[in-house]
């Protein structure tokens, strides 16, 4: 018998609500090894015309032989009204609450999941039994009949738990009928079943260790983080709350894929274009990536808006494009089923609302966003959670850098002690002081050489990191440091002596193995703590900080240097 997941939460079993999931769930581990189940599961359905309609099961139990069983449970002592026509369930503590139909409840399951399956690519479509049955493990079946469409054998109750295997096995036999023949589901269908409802993953980063030898390894997905996912497949509006490295931007990645194989027409979108660059290179062919303001432009030039005068920057990108996007969309119409933000703390609160206009169907189109608001170095303050109306789910878990570097990036969180981190326990920042401009290229150049010549780190895994734009901190691209060139960061070409620079505000959302951070003129805790947050969890393995003389205060009690 395989099982998933292989233990049942330790939440569900201290939840008085769900004891009688749990029962069922014990009473499926007893079934033999030739039977597959899945608990708490949840999928969605493209259609053309109605479009993405939800399913879920409490249950899904699977034989290579004889089909898909769907289970949907309900505890408590049952009572059903057919004049109100209405389902309750009677609570230890007296209380009475209606419930809904099961048996609706496994039909419909069942016909939305025959044709998610029936959509899915390599899915055999020869005949499948996929039969439900009622489960009330709280109480004991004394009738034969229950209503038209609910006889005794589509029933499961307390007497049935200690022999499951063949109350499962009558059930099956009451769909085949006496003539019929079963449907059998077959292994090749079972493993893409597997792949659909279980899927597991591994997320692979190259991360160095030991800066003197290049060694990758798999960050794969804790059990909270594959939590998010499976929660996100009941849910058409999601927020996920997350810290620094806890695999946010992996998480949007890997739902983007899975809409896209389901046949959603999905938006991938985030606020920076190196993000955005980065996302495009590795994401589902079928999904659309970009960013806010690129976004602006290109529907802007398709609905042939043309040029808006502007005062400043700050107006054009704030105000004037934005303006343009709505504009555009209420041209050419709404083109997507489903959107997922990354970085979803950079953006301003009234650009959500043009976002939701993209939806084909703003009210139930799919909408996800994902954020930190730790890292709102733009000092942006919005109301997701009003928008999206439902409250964000959070991930904790630091699965990018090292416990040396999660110890100082915890430290600017609003609540350090709910972070954790499994981190390998790598080695303490290194930190360097420059009074001048002339000491901090030195200060720079000696940093890179050290980690070249001496530690043999490729130069395109490093990054160098600069508080300000790169040009007005005096390290614009094509600048040649000794003998490595800085580059833009999506104009890395492979070659030996080419390293990334950029501000920390564009790198956000991105990584590498070793970053260079230099700037910080500034000590002002407003103005240096969310940089320094955001600048250093870009870091996986290694973190030099080469800060100005007057910051260095403020920089040896946050990295508790002597």
């Amino acid at each position: 018998m395989k099982i998933y997941p292989e233990h049942m939460p330790q939440s569900v079993r201290d939840d008085p609500k769900r004891k009688a999931e749990c029962k069922v769930y014990d009473a499926l581990c007893k079934l033999p090894d030739d039977y597959t189940i899945f608990y708490s599961v949840g999928w969605q359905v493209r259609e053309s015309k109605k479009g993405a309609r939800d399913g879920e099961a409490d249950f899904i139990v699977a034989h290579p032989e004889k089909g898909l069983m769907i289970l949907e449970v309900k505890g408590g002592q049952i009572r059903y009204d057919p004049n109100l026509q209405k389902w309750f369930s009677l609570a230890r503590s007296g209380k009475e609450y209606e419930i809904k139909d099961p048996i609706n409840q496994a039909r419909n399951s069942k016909g939305a999941l025959k044709s998610k399956l029936e959509e899915l690519r390599g899915w055999n479509q020869d005949p499948l039994t996929i039969g439900y049955l009622a489960v009330f493990p709280d109480v004991i079946a004394d009738q034969a009949n229950y209503r038209p469409d609910l006889s005794r054998e589509l029933i499961m109750t307390a007497e049935d738990l200690d022999s499951i295997e063949s109350r499962i096995e009558k059930g099956f036999a009451w769909y085949y009928g006496n003539e019929r023949k079963q449907g059998m589901l077959g292994k090749d269908r079972l493993r893409l079943l597997e792949n659909f409802l279980a899927s597991s993953f591994t997320l692979k980063t190259t991360l160095g260790v030991m800066l003197q030898e290049e060694e990758a390894q798999i960050v794969q997905l804790t059990e909270n983080q594959l939590h998010v996912l499976n929660f996100i497949q009941k849910q058409r509006r999601a927020l996920v709350e997350g810290c620094a490295g806890s695999g946010k931007t992996m998480l949007a990645m890997e739902k983007t894929r899975q809409l896209a194989e389901q046949g959603f027409d999905t938006l991938l979108l985030c606020f920076n274009a190196p993000l955005a660059n980065f996302l495009q290179q590795r994401v589902h062919q079928n999904v659309e990536v970009t960013y806010f303001h690129g976004l602006c432009k290109s529907l802007a030039k398709d609905a042939g808006i043309g040029f808006r005068a502007y005062n400043n920057e700050e107006e054009y990108y704030n105000k004037i494009l934005p303006d343009m996007l709505l504009e555009a969309v209420l041209e050419l119409g709404a083109r997507y089923d489903a959107i997922v933000v990354d970085e979803g703390q950079d953006f301003q609160e009234p650009w959500w609302d043009t976002l939701f206009h993209l939806l084909r169907d703003p009210e139930q189109g799919i909408f996800y966003v994902f954020f930190d608001n730790n890292q709102n170095i733009y000092h942006r303050h919005g109301a997701l959670e009003q928008l999206v109306q439902t409250m964000p789910f959070s991930l904790t878990e630091n699965c990018r850098n090292t416990l040396s570097i999660h110890q100082v990036v915890k430290e600017f969180h609003q609540d350090p002690e709910s972070l954790t981190c499994r981190g390998p326990a790598g080695r303490a920042p290194a930190i360097s002081y420059f009074s001048s401009s002339s000491e901090q290229e030195e200060q720079v150049q000696k940093a890179i050489q050290y980690l070249v010549e001496e530690e043999k780190i490729a130069s395109d895994r490093i990054v160098l990191l600069t508080t300000r734009a790169p040009e007005s901190a005096g390290f614009p691209p094509n600048k040649k440091i000794g003998n490595v060139k800085l580059v833009e960061w999506g104009d890395v070409t492979g070659g030996k002596n080419e390293m990334r620079v950029s501000s920390v505000h564009r790198f956000k959302g991105l990584e590498s193995g070793v970053v260079i951070l230099t700037g910080l003129e500034d000590n002002d805790p407003d103005w240096i703590n969310p940089i320094l947050y955001v600048a250093c969890s870009r870091a996986r393995t290694h973190l030099i900080v080469i800060a100005h003389e007057r910051s260095r205060d403020q920089i040896r009690t946050i990295f508790h240097s002597k």
